[in-house]
């Protein structure tokens, strides 16, 4: 709807120049309406004198053109100064907007595919399992380990959390094959999604004039730098997750028939991670909530996500029908406090703690904060630290502009993003969906600081050209610390932190499997013996870098040093610097020769091989261990009923003995050496006994019960034993009667395995 006001004048006839003093436009737009207005002036003749371009939107993004300023017009002659004025048109009508954006997402893309085999300077088994899945999947014929096609989810460590980040993989591994670089890769140029849509996010729902703000910002922050450049699926979610508010957001303010797309985004964002699920639960009932009134008044588009979303939800319905509990068996391996015997007031309590923790603005931009090393960019934080004024401020304008549903969107995106860590604990993986509203939040106040130097230098030099030097400058000097984080990651990173081993950088994947496979080349028929002591799933990072089967096998030293085996005088040992120091300080070897040293970043010697074989006495020398491994511990617990008990248990070197008995199956025990473990019991009182259960490890058990009633010699023995599976689990043995019991002997057996051996435990409860 437009108005205008102009001098009577035939409409049919051209104006003439001198008549023409002023036309006021009044153009009404809805909601993410676009247009470019275009006024030309001519001549009495027709002739075309001046041409300016107008760019109005609803919100508004772009400041319209500005004429040349006096001083130009009046120092050059008229003909001149028409001359300029139509060239300074035609420079503002240039889509420098969209020709910075891509530049700052090709610049995304360069710092994140530089480098990649170098920084993160370890190579994870959660990265290389993406692709060992993907590879079977393959191999048997699009199914997974149960055979169930086109699975849902894979298994990973013996639980159910990988999905779309496998399916990703199949193709580049088709194409490529196994490397650091293609699997890092895959999931490094996904997320330059992200970086487009914050971007896409800051222009059409904030009607920014420099979207690509956010694409800098995004691309300077630590914990995203550091991820993005990993196959961790958690990068997958969190750019999918920027996917889901970028298409909510043009549902709100543009067009209804984006929430299909929003739908779509938000199940990529589901199945990518777990945690995700939880951060999309929240995302959605927030914003179906906050936004009821537009929904309603768009039902049918509301209607047609809704059917989408829940067609997109029948693979997961599918997967709790076909494996039910693994939702609850995922968060009791992560030792999450909702499966604690605790009241529901203290788990909403520890919940609230966790969640403000996502919250708090100190977790996030402190330089040092508390996660594993290997999640963290040594004096960076998790944000970009030079922001957090105009984080700051971008918050107070989120505050500001609530009735906005852009800025509504933005809030929601922060309070949704620690929902998910906080069901476990608060760890950068786990929230890393924060670097997506923190990136706009930042964004939106840093423009906002650009806008008001502008004004203020707008009074002795020209407006326009004064806000487009300030924006240069920032994109440049962004561009310069990313440059500057680059460099400083691929460099110095190797020494941000010392500790390489198990608990913290887990260095050594590429490397050792590297120099294996060379040693065997240079001594073929030599039998190889690799520590898997140093990283997680060794195996796996096994399979990864040297294929099925594998030339060498998994072990260390620890296999020899409580068993007699002959073989390990044929045998090339790697070890660890500390299994490197046992053997050498071992009364049991000799003869220790050193082939090869592997050192770490920093210098220092990181895997040996290692020759060596036992001394003459080690058969009595074991034999007299043996014997001492049997003796038990002596001293009391504290049953379940207030009650005490004398026990008498094998060594233990995890947990104490009271945890097999405190009703937390989150508490574990191990023993030392010995198998079985045996556990004896004397109570205070008899106890009435129908029935025991066991929690124990996963591998093939036996328990055997002896119980002795109040006054008789002789026992009664009850026994099960239960095969393989990947997970705890319960053992259940029942008695023929109620019976009075005042003294027991526990005995739980790991079948396959000998002695030594670490026979685990959990909970041993009766009724």
């Amino acid at each position: 709807m437009a108005e205008s006001k102009t001098p009577t004048e035939s409409s049919s006839s051209p104006l003439r120049r001198s008549a023409l003093r002023q036309v006021n436009l009044r153009l009404i737009l809805q909601p993410g309406e676009h247009y470019h207005l275009n006024v030309t002036t001519l001549t009495p003749e027709g002739e075309p004198l001046e041409t300016h371009t107008l760019a109005l939107s609803n919100p508004p993004q772009n400041a319209e053109s500005l004429p040349l300023p006096s001083w130009v017009t009046e120092a050059v002659p008229s003909a001149g100064a028409r001359f300029w004025q139509r060239l300074w048109s035609r420079v503002q009508a240039l889509p420098w907007v969209g020709a910075l954006t891509v530049l700052a997402i090709a610049f995304y893309a360069f710092t994140r595919l530089v480098g990649l085999d170098r920084f993160p300077i370890y190579f994870f088994s959660d990265e290389a399992v993406q692709t060992l899945l993907a590879a079977d999947f393959l191999r048997d014929g699009l199914r997974n380990y149960d055979g169930e096609f086109l699975p849902t989810y894979f298994e990973n460590g013996g639980q159910y959390n990988l999905s779309l980040s496998v399916y990703l993989q199949v193709l580049p591994y088709l194409l490529f094959g196994r490397s650091v670089i293609v699997t890092r890769a895959t999931s490094a140029l996904i997320t330059c999604l992200a970086a487009l849509w914050v971007a896409l996010i800051m222009r059409r729902a904030f009607g920014s004039r420099f979207p690509w703000l956010a694409t800098l910002i995004l691309t300077v922050t630590p914990a995203w730098f550091l991820h993005s450049r990993t196959a961790f699926e958690t990068a997958l979610a969190t750019s999918f997750y920027a996917g889901f508010l970028y298409y909510y957001s043009r549902y709100r303010l543009e067009q209804p028939r984006y929430l299909l797309s929003a739908a779509l985004m938000a199940a990529l964002t589901f199945y990518s991670y777990s945690p995700a699920q939880v951060v999309v639960a929240v995302s959605v009932v927030l914003l179906a909530v906050l936004d009821a009134r537009y929904h309603l008044q768009h039902r049918r588009e509301a209607g047609q996500a809704l059917g989408l979303g829940v067609l997109l939800l029948l693979p997961y319905v599918r997967f709790q029908l076909t494996y039910p509990g693994e939702t609850l068996r995922h968060l009791e391996i992560l030792r999450s406090y909702w499966l604690q015997p605790l009241p529901l007031e203290e788990k909403l309590h520890l919940w609230g703690q966790e969640y403000l923790q996502g919250l708090n603005l100190l977790y996030w931009f402190r330089p040092d904060p508390p996660d594993l090393i290997r999640h963290v960019m040594k004096n960076y934080g998790h944000l970009w630290r030079p922001g957090l004024l105009f984080t700051l401020i971008g918050i107070i304008l989120v505050m500001r502009h609530l009735r906005q549903p852009a800025y509504r969107t933005l809030l929601v995106a922060v309070l949704a993003a620690p929902s998910g860590a906080a069901m476990v604990e608060m760890g950068v993986t786990r929230a890393l969906f924060m670097v997506i509203p923190a990136a706009l939040l930042t964004a939106l106040g840093l423009e906002w600081v650009i806008r008001r130097i502008g004004q203020s230098l707008a009074k002795w030099l020209i407006p326009s050209i004064t806000l487009n030097v300030l924006a240069g400058i920032t994109f440049a000097g962004l561009s310069l610390y990313g440059l500057e984080m680059l460099h400083d990651s691929l460099h110095n990173a190797p020494l941000w932190y010392r500790n390489y081993g198990l608990n913290g950088m887990q260095y050594g994947a590429q490397q050792i499997f590297a120099a294996v496979q060379d040693y065997l080349q240079d001594h073929p028929g030599t039998k190889i013996l690799v520590s898997p002591t140093w990283a997680n799933g060794t195996d796996a990072l096994a399979r990864f870098f040297a294929g099925d089967p594998l030339p060498f096998e998994l072990g260390n030293i620890d296999g020899f040093v409580n068993e007699y085996r002959p073989e390990l005088e044929t045998l090339v040992l790697v070890m660890t610097p500390e299994e490197y120091e046992r053997a050498r300080n071992s009364p049991k070897f000799t003869g220790l020769q050193i082939e090869q040293i592997l050192p770490y970043p920093d210098g220092r010697p990181g895997f040996y091989f290692v020759r060596l074989r036992y001394v003459d006495n080690i058969e009595a020398i074991l034999e007299a261990e043996r014997q001492q491994r049997r003796l038990l511990v002596e001293g009391k617990i504290t049953l379940l009923d207030g009650s005490q008990a004398q026990v008498a248990y094998s060594y233990l070197d995890m947990g104490e003995i009271q945890h097999a008995f405190d009703g937390d199956p989150t508490t574990m025990i191990r023993t030392y050496e010995a198998n079985p473990l045996r556990i004896q019991l004397t109570f205070s009182d008899p106890k009435l006994i129908h029935t025991f259960t066991f929690r124990v490890g996963g591998v093939p058990t036996r328990v055997t019960v002896q119980l002795w009633a109040p006054d008789t010699a002789e026992a009664m023995v009850v026994s099960q034993e239960v095969g393989e599976t990947p997970l705890p689990r319960e053992v259940t043995l029942s008695l023929p009667a109620p019976q009075e019991v005042l003294r027991m002997e526990i005995e739980v057996l790991n079948v396959r395995d000998g002695e030594p051996a670490h026979v685990h435990l959990w909970e041993v409860q009766w009724r």
